[in-house]
């Protein structure tokens, strides 16, 4: 079966009964480790790790496949719920994965054991996804990387277990730096909850100054001196600021979608002024709101850029973003040019 949107979480609570392994793959490395964490701790609750889990790799199975098999029908020592992990870092043994899946989806009854399969990005053509896509009692689950929504509820939700809240404006300006991979995203809320006293002072906020001063790229060039330069039409000031990323590690994938949701509320806003919105109600009716010390820099940008020429360039990010992606390609590179394109058009148009 696949699960998707809401079944996910609802399903890593609380797997049926009649479910006997999971597939989860997908490019967030992170967010498969962490899902198969959660799985374990449920299938094997209370289980002696060493006598009723069996970690396996694609390499163990290249010389004896039916080894899975085996670990799959093979009762427990001790009596209680056994684990099978496999971690596939290839598919070459997909085929015969995939009958062996086939053959305990038909026949439940022998097993013995859950399954739990870490992959990596599978493509709807992969032979081992398809056959948990299509089984009653196996079940696959795409691991994506999250949108800025799925990060903003991670981080409260976080920070709400050690009573730490936080301010609206420092959620806008950190959940952009955590975009990439879920354990990458962990990692910086940890490190913040530790920063702020895991929450033993009453009434702890985290501001954007504490952001600032810890998070990962936060210190080196701020995501928005990058954008505003480029959309404002100062070439200079941008490419100083994307420099100064580059040297901070500041992941050029985050500054291109950083600039494309920018791009894309500029749209969002002329689109409305187009249809005989004041700019000023414009900027209000966007939601997460413009920030307050950047309503002037917006209302510039709504001046100095139409929707034709937005349109024009979120369409040139994504052809950006496909280059980024494609192996050995000199993302910095790109991704600057690009920048810089866009400050000099924007330079031209004053």
């Amino acid at each position: 079966m696949k699960l998707t949107g809401g079944r996910v979480p609802r399903f890593l609570d609380g797997p049926p009964e009649d479910v006997f392994g999971v597939l989860l793959f997908g490019p967030d490395r992170g967010l498969v480790k962490e899902r198969s964490e959660k799985l374990a701790s449920i299938w094997a609750a209370g289980a002696d790790e060493a006598f009723s889990s069996t970690i396996l790799t694609a390499d163990d199975l290249s010389g004896d496949t039916a080894k899975l098999a085996d670990e799959m029908v093979a009762m427990s020592l001790l009596g209680d719920q056994r684990l099978v992990r496999l971690r596939l870092d290839h598919e070459r043994n997909g085929a015969a994965i995939s009958k062996i899946i086939k053959n305990l989806d038909t026949n439940p009854e022998i097993c013995a054991a859950r399954l739990i399969i870490e992959g990596g990005d599978m493509t709807p053509r992969s032979a081992i996804r398809k056959t948990f896509e299509a089984a009653g009692h196996f079940a696959a689950i795409g691991c994506y990387a999250d949108n800025a929504a799925d990060l903003a509820n991670l981080v409260r939700r976080s920070l709400n277990e050690y009573n730490i809240t936080i301010e609206p404006a420092a959620l806008d300006y950190w959940v952009p730096l955590l975009e990439g991979d879920r354990a990458l995203s962990r990692n910086e809320i940890d490190k913040m909850v530790l920063f702020k006293g895991a929450g033993k002072e009453a009434h702890s906020v985290v501001t954007t100054a504490d952001i600032k001063a810890i998070a990962s790229g936060a210190q080196a060039a701020s995501l928005d001196d990058i954008i505003m330069a480029a959309m404002n039409g100062k070439p200079g000031a941008c490419d100083d600021a994307f420099q100064r990323a580059v040297s901070g590690k500041v992941n050029t994938a985050v500054i291109l979608r950083s600039l494309q949701r920018h791009i894309s509320r500029l749209l969002e806003a002329s689109t409305l002024i187009d249809a005989g919105e004041r700019a000023e109600s414009a900027i209000k009716a966007l939601r997460p709101p413009v920030f307050r010390m950047q309503e002037r820099n917006f209302l510039s940008q709504l001046r100095l850029w139409r929707g034709g020429h937005l349109r024009k360039i979120l369409s040139q990010t994504l052809i950006a973003e496909e280059q980024v992606k494609t192996a050995g390609a000199p993302a910095d590179a790109i991704v600057g040019r690009l920048l810089l394109a866009i400050a000099r058009f924007a330079a031209n148009k004053k």
